[in-house]
């Protein structure tokens, strides 16, 4: 790269039964196959493209350990179905299902174990993560570290180099507006990355990306195939998430006459490909000094995502303005981003305190 050392780019099994009263569906019952003849050959055309996507997610090695990080629900059932028939045509992967207990409700353990079960029944070899302890902090973000952590750490004791989840088109959409919700730019619309890289060199895919929520049940259904509803994905107050899909998204497509996701998708699209003009310029590019302010505040932001920081628009920003003033400015009580001979390199605070009384001598 020209900026940056190392390279800056670089579903008990509860169905759906209707209640006595004929509305809602219970959860932790089995869900009854639809009758919908003449339909199946349609569905298991859609289940051959999760086939296709996950070959197109390659390359792939001839042979190793492939992670799985499964929820027991329907997008995570049809990944490990469509991982099914793609581990028969490569016989030299192993497949490993990993479902994530938080530990974060009084069910979460059983409902881990009941999705552990359903893909032993298909076959894979699954095991259930659990923290030593339940979270001290209960809110999406701290869950979400807690998850990618210990997922990282099922993939390293495995040896597993890639890791597959089951975000789809949906999920995507969903993730675009809180995103606008919270001022991000034109790097966060570019959404949802279908591979990126976690701690330790394992490789996260994400081959369900072009398929819709609804398709995926719709397939699994026609096909005769459990999966575990998760109560709390239907509750509003649950997750900013399920309010995103229950209520903003059908507001949206009533306003607009069309299908808000699609249009965020193309959103979507159009943002990478303003990113992968980026690249091109970042790697053309001289003295980090000389850029212009949006393409050095996207050089910083690479360098941080690439080790492993999560960053925000003010954040970047505000960094971007204390390295083009000085020359150097901390990121956390660790690390440092220092401008040596016009590149970026992050490197290791020596002495916190001494660089503390360093930048108020400087303020």
């Amino acid at each position: 790269m020209g900026l940056g050392g190392g390279g800056v780019r670089r579903r008990l099994l509860s169905l759906r039964r209707p209640d006595a009263k004929g509305g809602g569906y219970l959860t932790g019952m089995p869900v009854p196959r639809k009758d919908r003849p003449g339909r199946a050959a349609g569905f298991e055309d859609l289940l051959d493209r999760g086939v296709l996507f996950l070959e197109r997610s390659g390359p792939w090695p001839r042979e190793g350990v492939v992670g799985l990080a499964l929820s027991g629900g329907a997008d995570s059932t049809f990944l490990a179905l469509a991982w099914r028939e793609f581990q028969a045509r490569h016989p030299g992967l192993q497949g490993r299902a990993w479902i994530v207990d938080h530990r974060h409700r009084a069910d979460s353990t059983e409902a881990a174990l009941r999705a552990c079960s359903l893909y032993e029944g298909l076959g894979l070899e699954a095991r259930v993560l659990q923290p030593p302890a339940p979270p001290e902090r209960i809110h999406e973000a701290a869950l979400r570290r807690l998850r990618y952590s210990l997922l990282e750490e099922a993939a390293r004791e495995a040896g597993a180099g890639i890791l597959l989840m089951a975000h789809q088109a949906d999920d995507q959409a969903e993730t675009l507006l809180l995103r606008l919700a919270r001022g991000t730019g034109l790097r966060g619309l570019a959404g949802i990355p279908a591979q990126r890289w976690l701690e330790g060199g394992v490789e996260l895919r994400r081959p369900l990306l072009a398929l819709r929520r609804e398709e995926i049940r719709d397939c699994l259904e026609d096909l005769g195939q459990d999966w575990i509803e998760d109560p709390t994905n239907s509750d509003p107050a649950g997750a900013r998430r399920n309010r995103v899909r229950q209520e903003l998204l059908p507001v949206l497509a009533e306003i607009t006459h069309g299908d808000p996701v699609q249009a965020l998708l193309r959103l979507a699209a159009e943002a990478r490909s303003w990113r992968d003009a980026e690249d091109v310029l970042l790697q053309e590019a001289g003295d980090w000094r000389d850029l212009p302010r949006y393409l050095r505040c996207s050089a910083l932001a690479d360098l941080l995502t690439e080790a492993g920081y999560r960053v925000h628009s003010a954040q970047v920003h505000a960094l971007e303005r204390g390295l083009h003033a000085r020359g150097s400015v901390a990121v956390d009580g660790e690390f440092r981003v220092r401008l040596e001979d016009g590149r970026l390199n992050l490197v290791r605070r020596r002495d916190p305190r001494h660089d503390r009384r360093r930048e108020r001598s400087r303020g």
